[in-house]
């Protein structure tokens, strides 16, 4: 078994060329597979732990920090300005509330709290429904990523810029289906696809802006930015972002947490310095 799977993180590595981060985060979801199926006496051991994968954990993570763009302010509002006006209010949710392109293309006027000033994320638009060919890629809506049905999902500030943006999209356009979705397809008659997003609105954005390509994601990484860089503790970072857990967040986004050690050292002074004596230490020259 173990041979089988350096065949197949070979197959990932040589022949699909796969980033080191989706080569990870696939083998590790196989390894958790493993670890179930042993707790549960269904195998004798987990296969994954004799197989070493071809770069660490900690060059995986720095590859990550490294592909991690955050777009400025300028050119977040510019794109926003230049997007469609039908589906402007996505980058709005994805830059000022932090979610996944699919969460956006998701949400529904019941998951939105104006007099709370919320918003609550339980599902996302996928391409991952089965065809009945064995192949995956119809589109549907499910619940959110890591989470399973019927799991709470989560509830996420919403900024006064942002529901602005959401009551004037409510006022000017019409929602779709039984979960009154916010953006539909361009006809209004089903769920956005990627492609047209990424053809028709997302691309053809970023060129009237004038702006270079980056990924929508991006906009996602700017939320997280904007609130690291104004000290927002990062434990509530990661619940809004939807991480499954602060160590990832931490993990992903410490480059962008510039004055953390300005305030380590002020913690400490105010802890160990307050009321003491000074003590005075010659330095020679």
């Amino acid at each position: 078994m173990p041979a089988q799977i350096e065949k197949w993180v070979e197959w990932m590595t040589h022949m699909r060329e796969y980033k080191h981060s989706t080569i990870r985060f696939r083998f590790n979801i196989l390894s958790s597979v493993f670890s179930w199926a042993t707790e549960q006496g269904l195998v004798d051991a987990n296969p994954c732990r004799q197989v070493t994968l071809p770069v660490s954990a900690a060059r995986t993570y720095r590859d990550q920090r490294a592909e991690v763009h955050v777009p400025g302010t300028e050119t977040v509002l510019a794109v926003i300005a230049a997007a469609p006006e039908r589906y402007r209010g996505m980058l709005w949710l994805m830059a000022g509330c932090g979610l996944r392109l699919g969460e956006a293309m998701g949400l529904g006027r019941d998951r939105i709290c104006f007099s709370r000033q919320l918003i609550i994320i339980d599902r996302q638009v996928a391409c991952d429904r089965d065809t009945g060919s064995g192949r995956y890629g119809s589109m549907r809506l499910r619940h959110t990523k890591w989470r399973e049905d019927g799991e709470k999902g989560r509830r996420v500030p919403l900024p006064d810029v942002v529901a602005l943006a959401l009551r004037r999209h409510l006022r000017d356009q019409v929602t779709w289906g039984r979960e009154e979705l916010l953006f539909s397809n361009a006809t209004g008659t089903g769920l956005l696809y990627p492609y047209y997003w990424y053809g028709r609105i997302w691309r053809p954005a970023l060129a009237a802006a004038d702006v270079e390509y980056f990924k929508p994601h991006s906009l996602r990484h700017f939320y997280a930015a904007s609130l690291l860089s104004q000290g927002v503790p990062v434990s509530e970072v990661s619940a809004w972002l939807g991480h499954t857990s602060v160590s990832f967040t931490e993990r992903y986004y410490s480059d962008l947490m510039p004055d953390a050690p300005d305030r380590a050292r002020l913690a400490i002074d105010g802890a160990l310095g307050a009321g003491r004596p000074a003590v005075v230490v010659a330095v020679s020259a």
